[in-house]
């Protein structure tokens, strides 16, 4: 919904308004959390939109970022909840976002989002499909096999084009 409001030429703040006021506006409870990132590879930058949603990790040799929002998910409250960031990015930035099924497998830490982050700190490859599969993996292991929720692991490396 947020692309097809955002391509047709609608302000993002108003776009995002729209989304929260649709969720509110229906019948039943409906609530969704929103975890975009738009890249702008010419600046270097990302937009972060997040509403209700997990940490995102942003990877640089041993050091991790999170970009974390305390905001409620989309359609449960009236007004905008909706927090946005701004990162730059370097050559060689990995970024990883998650759902919640990933960090509600943890079992060590209280505060679960930082058992990805020393997990990233921890991985020696910048293969990214090597990296999903390590935290996707771990996650599974965490719970015994028992998955309760779905688990998505997403991750991407920036790269300077070679001219």
């Amino acid at each position: 919904m947020l692309e097809n409001l955002l391509l047709s030429g609608f302000d993002k703040n108003i776009s995002l308004d729209l989304i929260n006021t649709s969720f509110i506006n229906q019948n039943t409870e409906v609530f969704a959390t929103l975890d975009i990132a738009i890249i702008d590879l010419y600046k270097g930058n990302i937009e972060f939109i997040k509403s209700g949603a997990c940490p995102t990790y942003i990877k640089n040799n041993k050091k991790v970022q999170m970009i974390q929002s305390n905001s409620l998910p989309t359609g449960m409250v009236d007004g905008n909840q909706i927090q946005t960031f701004d990162k730059d990015i370097t050559s060689g930035d990995i970024m990883l976002m998650c759902s919640d099924g990933i960090l509600d497998a943890n079992i060590e830490y209280k505060n679960k989002e930082l058992w990805v982050k020393y997990m990233l700190e921890d991985i020696e490859t910048t293969n990214t499909k090597k990296i999903a599969d390590l935290i996707l993996n771990e996650a599974i292991d965490n719970t015994f096999g028992n998955v309760k929720d779905d688990m998505s692991v997403m991750v991407c490396k920036f790269k300077k084009k070679e001219e």
